[in-house]
């Protein structure tokens, strides 16, 4: 995609020029064309300072100022992780990760931003769309060639993708990062990142003709789970009003987060043991930036940034960002005037665990069946033989995605009042690459949503079937930030789980209104083993 999609400038164009030049936190920047017409791209720009040094582990600082006019055509340093860890060759090296142009360096700069603007005029006041990229909260980043966002911009938001710290780096709590904190506590500063990203879209939107009273947050896998977590912070609140779950694991079911004393405690016995001594702060913070992604730690010999992603863990009730009680997203009016999409694929767990080549053995599979789902199990998933097996099992953790979903829509919508609920069921498998494996693996949707496909060198080859599905996928995208409905004219009817399972499965290019998914069957078992698992009833129960 490199070449004509990359221009160095804006060329002359009139109507553009009130948002050409535009005054941010820290000076003035101009942005760059796009591949289409009229949506213009502001690169990398810093919501926070740097992140190293003594600033690595302490809440994001003020933006450095620059003089004169930035002209916004590179994209910002990813926050600091293995570059490596996705290369070209493996699934998703080649599904993501095999344009240069997209892929900055990493080090802890990365804390900045990126402005997809469809506006003519300063003053539009279109409604925004902030990104947080997934990669299991330890890689990822903004510039992904998934999520060029320029035809989405087009139908009439903007969008803004964003980063945050990533693994230890944004993760970390320690006794002694609580004791140099006004607050007093320490953990969640990927989130504190992301809600210092929404202030400063409320403070400089405007200048890209945007509306900072008409914001909407989405993500996808950890970013979605990043999504469940700012729901959970009172102070952002206000700072958005939608939020889009895309794989959104536990959706928004209740979850036991640890708590922070224990956490410090507990992180500061696995330091020890990973390192072979007691790690104080400056220790931590005397270590350099690429030690951390050439460096191998412990029995397993990982890189260091895995290592200490794994020993420090993630989210945590800090009682200053997220409290016991706003952890819980089903208490009454937790989500009140809050709107929400959320879905999953039907193919999660092929491009994450799965091997094309993978076998399961019949009688472990009704072992599996019994213990997840009981008796009714066996019915509901009838293998042919190992390879079937093995693919059934796969496809049995993607259906207990989808009703985590719907019973998270349908619930907040009993507990919240003004909330609107949209569910999806993401079941059009991508061309190529082993589709008959992969079919619609983690991650294909974005493809979609995003409108972000193209006829270039590196992608798959799309159909009019997709092409088809992303237009109607990305306008009801679009839809849902401009109002917190996804229905418009020419789109089939999505409806909401008023009183049972009701959402939209996009397949074979379109959109289908339905209450359930072809194998109505498993939807039952996996819909009770989500009820059991949660403690939860059914709010309308069927005859």
């Amino acid at each position: 995609m490199a070449g004509s999609m990359m221009l160095a400038g804006l060329m002359p164009c009139a109507i553009a020029a009130p948002v050409d030049v535009v005054e941010i936190a820290g000076g003035k920047v101009k942005g760059v064309e796009t591949d289409v017409p009229d949506v213009q791209l502001f690169k990398g720009l810093p919501f926070a300072g740097p992140a190293g040094g003594e600033n690595r582990f302490r809440p994001p600082q003020p933006v450095e100022p620059w003089e004169g006019v930035r002209i916004a055509d590179s994209w910002g340093d990813q926050s600091m992780q293995d570059v490596k860890l996705n290369p070209v060759g493996a699934f998703w090296g080649d599904e993501f990760y095999y344009d240069n142009d997209f892929m900055p360096k990493a080090s802890e700069n990365g804390l900045n931003l990126n402005v997809f603007t469809p506006a003519k005029d300063a003053g539009d006041k279109l409604p925004v769309y902030v990104w947080i990229h997934g990669g299991g909260n330890d890689h990822g980043y903004a510039s992904e060639i998934e999520f060029w966002a320029s035809k989405l911009a087009a139908k009439g938001i903007i969008v803004v993708p964003v980063q945050y710290r990533l693994g230890a780096f944004g993760f970390l709590s320690s006794a002694e990062l609580s004791a140099e904190s006004p607050e007093g506590t320490s953990g969640n500063l990927a989130l504190l990142d992301l809600v210092t990203a929404l202030e400063w879209v409320r403070d400089n939107i405007e200048g890209f003709g945007g509306d900072p009273s008409n914001v909407t947050i989405g993500g996808q896998s950890a970013g979605s789970r990043n999504v469940g977590m700012l729901l959970r912070i009172p102070k952002a609140r206000g700072l958005f009003h939608r939020a889009v779950m895309q794989s959104a694991s536990g959706g928004l079911l209740d979850t036991d987060f640890p708590m922070r004393m224990a956490k410090e405690a507990e992180n500061a016995a696995s330091l020890e043991k990973l390192f072979g001594k007691p790690m104080s702060l400056a220790d931590l913070r005397a270590i350099p930036a690429e030690d951390f992604v050439t460096k191998r730690l412990g029995l397993d010999d990982q890189l260091m940034h895995y290592a200490l992603k794994a020993a420090v863990g993630q989210f945590i009730i800090d009682d200053t960002l997220i409290t016991q009680d706003s952890a819980k997203l089903l208490r009454p009016g937790a989500l009140d005037g809050i709107d929400l999409m959320i879905g999953a694929n039907a193919d999660e767990r092929t491009s994450t665990q799965g091997d094309p080549e993978g076998t399961m053995n019949p009688e472990d599979f009704a072992k599996f069946l019994e213990k997840t789902y009981g008796e009714e199990g066996t019915q509901a998933y009838q293998a042919s033989d190992p390879t079937h097996a093995y693919r059934l099992r796969l496809r049995a953790d993607a259906d207990n995605l989808l009703q985590t979903a719907l019973v998270s829509a349908e619930h907040a919508k009993a507990n919240s009042k003004d909330l609107n609920a949209f569910v999806y069921y993401f079941d059009n498998p991508p061309p190529g690459r082993n589709a008959e494996f992969y079919g619609s693996f983690h991650s294909a949707d974005l493809w979609y949503f995003m409108n972000s496909m193209r006829d270039q060198p590196g992608q798959r080859p799309w159909t009019d079937v997709d092409h088809r599905m992303a237009d109607t996928m990305s306008t009801y995208l679009a839809n849902f930030v401009k109002s917190g409905d996804p229905n418009g004219e020419g789109l089939p009817k999505w409806p909401q789980p008023e009183s049972g399972p009701a959402f939209v499965r996009f397949a074979d290019g379109y959109a289908y209104p339905v209450e359930g998914t072809p194998h109505p069957s498993r939807d039952a078992v996996n819909r009770k083993a989500v009820l059991a698992k949660y403690g939860l009833s059914e709010l309308h129960p069927r005859q």
